[in-house]
């Protein structure tokens, strides 16, 4: 039987306090969509600067899209 973390689960997903520190991120008590996803694009956007600082074509690539990201992430 699915726990309240699995795929599948009825049971809501009731986040801790360290969760709601960390993804709650327009502190309104709960975990919504856009607090997700803006943690999901902060982390993306860290790996892109990861890249880029090892130069090189792709590392370029990647500082471009880093900028780009930071800007939407910063938003």
């Amino acid at each position: 039987m699915p726990t309240a973390h699995e795929p599948g689960s009825n049971e809501p997903h009731i986040p801790d306090e360290a969760e709601l520190e960390a993804f709650d991120l327009d502190h309104d008590g709960h975990i919504g969509v856009l607090d997700s996803e803006r943690a999901r694009l902060g982390v993306v956007d860290a790996r892109l600067e990861e890249v880029a600082e090892e130069g090189g074509v792709v590392g370029k690539i990647a500082e471009i899209a880093h900028k780009i990201v930071d800007k939407l992430d910063n938003d």
